[in-house]
This record gives structure tokens, C-alpha cells and sequence, in this order.
């Protein structure tokens, strides 16, 4: 009896839950969300005022966003009001669309858990934004923390614009960027001041370029009324991200593109107190020529008091020296002194330290250490520890968290030593990796025999030669990766690959293969999510033909067929020796690019046209399911790098002068200027046809594929 009477208690218990939190679900004409729990699971479209009431708590479940259409008010008290994410479900967040009169104002609100917080879509208008005296914390997605897209381009033919203020936020563990498609503006008149970026993420790849900073956008000189104005804000660590290796690369705090000459960014803190330290976070004309020039001077030497309060250096309580990042701790610290702008509350101040117990597992020991704390002033404060770890002096990190603001306001956690902790941690990482594809591999095959030879490793096979040979056929698709192309590899053009590769099998896991392979490459800027390619606006199409030789390991035995080992991965290495003849559409008519000089190659007598033949090498995946002793499918997958840059006719070559390339074209003058430059933008001199990107061409292939071995 008892237990039916708490299956019911518990039962009311959840109806109750369930009853007290609000799902929103379709389109409001206007939507006022009160105080309480709410969640969105799905899209949910404003198209009149939406109204957030201090203490809401609206929860995001992907695939959960919400559509703004009109004015937004949402102000909190004390930042009572919570737009999350669900773990590991996480929802998208705000997206404001649609031309309005009406003003944005977001303020006090913690954003968190998040895909893409606040979202303004292609062609939005407001009368005004602010978006102040919020936190953005801990935000999982990678695309933009705050992303903003152009206006329509017509509304300010009476002068109009729009005030965009972004101030006083605390943004801090969030795994993406601010993005501004144009800083300098005739439509927008952004003010970004006396913010906090504190130990954010920006993923990307080991090449740090512009969009690979927390904050980014254009400046043309195309738009001259007004330059965005960013002042007092305060940048503390915050880094590029490897997203291959998940470990820190370079700092990464501001970045700026376009045909502007200069840019300023003065009166703000850079984490350093140098311009050499400053310089190694930003991206401008220093390493891109076609980007503005940065001023950042005077800079500030610490944050200023009217951004968020946090700690912004550390050192040595000892020696009073500052503790650089890149830091590798292996012994403990006797304290610490802490710097920040504002006054701070450390009555719950946690102090843990992480380290591994051995030199190469992954087995971690976390600690919580004892401590005392003196204020050396208002802005000073210096933490002794009483209780020492990591004997053994193995690499580890300290993470000092719990500390607020006078206000009870959170504060970005602090973490010492916490680069080449996680560095140490992908190394041991791959060794794992390592061991157990060792022990993987032993275990299907017999251990070497004598000395660890190449005949010994992969068990030479004594065979008659026919009976290695296996041929097979493949199909799928073919996608360009260089010049003119998405990053996003699945946003570019798919065509049509087929090859048919022979494979001779020369030891128990080793085989070596020729594949001959006949498809098409072809692609547009306007596929790419860069507008700077947008605006360069090239097209072209090639047909390929490639003979390429390979090497490949094979992880089960290729001598054996057994039901149970049926499923047989492989990896490979090859080389390329392809034929390819760009060409491009011009008033209907289809144009070879090579004979036109597209790159001006023909203007100077000693010039000469690229060659239509070139080198490569590639990389390659296949799994192969056996169906018989003789047949065989499976998916391959490849990833294939040119020599030339030259596959889609945008090489590294100046865009060439009109006036020049009509002189000295025999034939086809006029669809040879228009291939050289299609948008006829305008360009300064000893611009790169290639910019922004300046890759290498290559493509990759994958699909499906068949094989047969042919002889007993």
C-alpha cells in the first residue's frame, strides 16, 4: 500500500513539473512570456512584439528558435532572466528578421548553452538595438555568438539608420565569434564598448586567418557614414581553437577585411601590455595586404572599471611576476596574486588543481586545495596555498572558480597552465589511440617472427602472381576544393566519378594499386559563405582525367576470408598525374580559359599560359565488405592536393588591366576581360585573383565501389 501511495506521489509530483513549465509552439501575432519556466522545442514566430518579463526562464530544445519580427523587449532585473540551451540537445536562440520600426532592447539577461544566441538575419531593420549588461556564457555552438548581416541596401535613402549598441556584457566560455558583415557601415552605427571577452573559443584550423577571431567583419570604402566604434573593451585570453587536435593554437581576439585603408581601435585591453603581445591577436594589413591597417593606439594597460568585473592577470604571489599562458605546471605555486578591473567577492571562491598520475595514461587526479586570501587593495587580492598537490610533478592545471562581483554577478573562471595541459592531454590521447590499434592488430595476426622486418610485419605472400591481382570499379561523386570554393565541403558543387582501379596484393596487409579515373570539377563564388569571394564572382568547369598510383595498408589480413572478418578498413597514400581544360560560359557560349590569359599571362611578351597537366598526391579511406573470397564491396573516401592552383583558372596572378588584356588578346578580347574579373569590381593594383583565400586546388572523391579478384 505504501508503495502505490508513493507511486502516485511521485506521479503527481511530475504532472505538477510538467503543468508549471510553458511549451511555445507555431506563430504569435504578439507573445508576452511571463515569469517562469518556458520551452521551445521547435520554430516559434513573433510577428508583432514579443515581451520577456523579469524572471523567465526559457529553455531551447533543438531544433527550438525564436523568430522575431517586430520590436523585442527584454528586460531583466539583475539578470533574472535565462535563455539556455538543453545539454547535449542544445537550441538555436533569438533570431531577429523582417523590416520594422520598432526598437531591440535585450538587457540583463544570461544567455547560455546556446547554438546561436542572437541572430540578425540578411535584410532585418529596427529603429534601435541595445543589447547591454548581459551575460553570454558557455554558448556551444560555433558559428557566431552575435551574428549581424546587412540591412536592405534602399531604406536609408533619407538619411535613416540604425543605433546598434553592444555594452557592458560579459561574454566568457562560449565556443564562437561575433560576427559584423560590415563594421563600416551607411546603414548601421555600431557602438561596441566597456564589454568583457574572457576565455572564449574560436574553432577553426591551424591557418589563423580573419575569421578565425572572436570579433570580425568587413570595412569598405564603399561605406563611409559610419565606422563602428569599439572602446573600453577588455580581451583576456582568448584563443583559436584546432578543431582536428582540440588544443590551443594562437590568440585570437579581433579581426578586419576590405578595401578600407585603415581601421581604429583604440582606448581598448588587449590581454598584453605591448604592441608586439597586441599584434599577435589581431589580423589586419600585417598579414594580409588586402585588409585595412589596425590602429590601436593608445591602448589600454588594464581593463577599464565600467567593463564586467574580472580578473585580468596573474602572478606569481612570490615573485610578483606575471604567469604567462603558456605555462607548463608541474610544480606547485605557493600563491597567487590576482588583478581585476573591479572589486571582487571571493567567499566562494573553489580552488582545484587537475593533473595526470602517470607520464603517459590518461588517468587524471582532481584535488580541491585549501587556501587563504588578503586583499593587497581594492583591486588586488593574493591567494596562499596551505595545501600542496602533484607531488610526483606531473603536468596539471589549477582552476579557480566561484568568485563574483560585489553584485553577486558571476565572473570568468580562472585557469593556470591550462594551454600545455591540454596539449600534454591530446598527446597522451593519440597514445592511447596508438596502443590500442596495436593490440587491435595483434591480435589478428600472428606476432613477427625474428627481427621486426618488412617481411616479417606484413608476412610476405608466396603466391602466383595472377592470383594477387584485383580489379574493381568505382563510382560517386567528385567535389573541388580551392579557390573557388566553400570552406563547407557539402555547400560546393557534386559531380559525377568513376574510376576503375587495379590492386596487386604484395604482402598479408600491404597492396599497392593504379586507378584510372575520368569526372568533372566545377564550381561558383556564390556557393561560398564569404563575401569577399561573393563579390569576386567566378564560375568554371573542367573535365578531369587522372591515372594515379597507390600504396595502402590493410588492417585485416587480405589472405584470409572469414564470415567474421568480413569488414575490412583500409588507409592509403598515393600520387596524382592529371589532365584537366578549365572553361567558363560567356553570352551562352562556352569558353576555354587557358587560351584567354584570364590572368593577364599574355599581356607581357614573356609570359606564357599555365600547363593543362598536373601533379598531386592524395590520401585515401576504404571499407571493403567481402562477400565471397572473389567479391567484394565497399565505400571509399579520398582526399586528393594539386600542385597547380590552376584547376579552376584563378591562379596566383594580379587581376590583369582591361585596357591591356583587350589590347593583347588575338581572339575573344572581350570574353577574356570578362573572365578575369566577371563582377568587374574594383580592385587595387597587385590584387590576387585567388584572394581571399589563396589555396592550392584539389578535390575530393568518395562513394561506392566493386571488386573482384580474378584468379584463384
Amino acid at each position: 500500500m505504501k508503495r502505490i501511495f508513493g507511486i502516485c506521489f511521485f506521479a503527481c509530483l511530475s504532472f505538477n513539473v510538467l503543468q508549471a513549465q510553458d511549451t511555445l509552439a507555431g506563430n504569435y501575432d504578439k507573445l508576452t512570456i511571463a515569469t517562469g519556466k518556458h520551452v521551445i522545442k521547435d520554430v516559434v514566430t513573433v510577428t508583432g512584439k514579443l515581451v520577456v518579463e523579469p524572471g523567465a526562464m526559457i529553455e531551447f530544445i533543438e531544433p527550438g528558435v525564436l523568430v522575431c519580427e517586430s520590436g523585442v523587449e527584454m528586460v531583466g532585473r539583475n539578470l533574472d532572466i535565462v535563455l539556455s540551451g538543453r545539454s547535449k540537445k542544445e537550441g538555436v536562440g533569438l533570431i531577429i528578421k523582417n523590416v520594422d520600426a520598432s526598437p531591440v532592447n535585450i538587457t540583463n539577461v544570461i544567455f547560455t548553452g546556446l547554438q546561436l544566441p542572437i541572430f540578425f538575419d540578411f535584410g532585418w531593420k529596427r529603429a534601435s538595438v541595445n543589447i547591454s549588461d548581459n551575460q553570454f556564457i558557455g554558448n556551444t555552438g560555433k558559428i557566431s555568438v552575435i551574428q549581424v548581416l546587412n540591412p536592405p541596401f534602399n531604406f536609408n535613402q533619407s538619411e535613416d539608420f540604425v543605433n546598434f549598441r553592444i555594452s557592458h556584457n560579459l561574454f566568457t566560455g562560449n565556443n564562437a565569434a561575433l560576427y559584423f558583415e560590415d563594421l563600416k557601415s551607411d546603414h548601421v552605427k555600431y557602438e561596441i564598448s566597456n564589454n568583457a571577452f574572457v576565455n572564449n573559443a574560436v574553432y577553426g584550423f591551424k591557418n589563423y586567418n580573419i575569421s578565425t577571431n572572436l570579433i570580425y567583419g568587413r570595412v569598405d570604402q564603399l561605406f563611409s557614414k559610419h565606422s563602428a566604434k569599439l572602446t573600453g573593451n577588455s580581451f583576456v585570453s582568448n584563443y583559436l581553437i584546432d578543431n582536428l587536435s582540440d588544443t590551443i593554437v594562437h590568440v585570437a581576439n579581433f579581426g578586419v577585411y576590405g578595401t578600407d585603408k585603415t581601421f581604429d581601435l583604440s582606448n581598448n585591453y588587449w590581454g598584453a601590455n605591448s604592441k608586439e603581445g597586441i599584434f599577435k591577436g589581431i589580423y589586419d594589413q600585417t598579414l594580409n595586404y588586402n585588409s585595412p591597417k589596425i590602429n590601436i593606439e593608445p591602448f589600454l594597460t588594464a581593463p577599464d572599471a565600467k567593463a564586467p568585473a574580472h580578473v585580468f592577470s596573474i602572478l606569481n604571489g612570490e615573485s610578483d611576476l606575471e604567469i604567462p599562458d603558456s605555462i607548463i605546471v608541474k610544480e606547485s605555486f605557493k600563491s597567487f596574486k590576482l588583478l581585476s578591473n573591479n572589486k571582487l567577492d571571493f567567499n566562494n571562491l573553489r580552488l582545484g588543481y587537475s593533473y595526470f598520475k602517470d607520464d603517459s595514461t590518461l588517468k587524471r587526479t582532481d584535488t580541491t586545495l585549501t587556501f587563504s586570501i588578503q586583499a593587497v587593495n581594492d583591486l588586488s587580492n593574493k591567494i596562499t596555498i596551505t595545501k600542496t598537490a602533484n607531488a610526483a610533478k606531473k603536468i596539471g592545471y589549477y582552476n579557480l572558480s566561484g568568485i563574483v562581483d560585489v553584485n553577486g554577478k558571476a565572473t570568468p573562471e580562472i585557469k593556470v597552465g591550462y594551454v600545455n595541459y591540454l596539449n600534454d592531454l591530446r598527446r597522451r590521447k593519440l597514445l592511447a589511440d596508438l596502443i590500442k590499434e596495436k593490440k587491435s592488430e595483434d591480435s589478428l595476426k600472428t606476432p613477427p617472427r625474428e627481427m621486426d622486418s618488412l617481411k616479417n610485419i606484413f608476412q610476405k605472400i608466396e603466391a602466383p602472381l595472377k592470383s594477387k591481382i584485383e580489379v574493381g570499379l568505382l563510382s560517386g561523386g567528385a567535389i573541388f576544393t580551392g579557390t573557388i570554393s566553400n570552406k563547407n565541403l557539402l555547400s560546393n558543387d557534386i559531380n559525377l566519378y568513376n574510376a576503375l582501379q587495379v590492386n596487386y596484393t604484395i604482402y598479408s596487409n600491404l597492396s599497392a594499386s593504379l586507378t584510372i579515373a575520368s569526372f568533372k570539377l566545377s564550381n561558383s563564388d556564390y556557393l561560398s559563405n564569404n563575401n569577399e569571394q561573393i563579390a569576386r564572382g567566378m564560375k568554371f568547369s573542367t573535365s578531369m582525367l587522372s591515372i594515379s598510383p597507390s600504396v595502402q595498408y590493410d588492417f585485416v589480413d587480405n589472405r584470409l576470408y572469414s564470415k567474421a572478418r568480413r569488414i575490412r578498413p583500409s588507409i592509403g597514400f598515393g600520387l596524382d598525374v592529371a589532365t584537366f581544360n578549365p572553361t567558363g560560359v560567356y553570352k551562352g557560349k562556352e569558353y576555354n580559359l587557358q587560351p584567354l590569359g584570364t590572368g593577364g599571362q599574355f599581356i607581357d611578351s614573356a609570359g606564357k599560359p599555365y600547363s593543362l597537366m598536373a601533379l598531386g598526391y592524395f590520401f585515401h579511406f576504404k571499407v571493403k565488405y567481402q562477400l565471397s573470397r572473389f567479391n567484394s564491396v565497399g565505400i571509399h573516401f579520398a582526399f586528393h592536393k594539386s600542385m597547380s592552383d590552376y584547376l579552376d583558372d584563378v591562379g596566383p596572378d594580379p587581376y590583369p588591366n582591361a585596357l591591356s588584356l583587350l589590347e593583347k588578346t588575338k581572339t575573344d578580347a572581350a570574353a577574356a576581360v570578362y573572365f578575369s574579373n566577371p563582377t568587374s569590381r574594383t580592385v587595387t593594383k597587385g590584387q590576387l585573383r585567388n584572394s581571399p583565400t589563396k589555396p592550392s586546388d584539389g578535390w575530393v572523391n568518395f562513394g561506392i565501389f566493386f571488386s573482384r579478384r580474378l584468379f584463384k
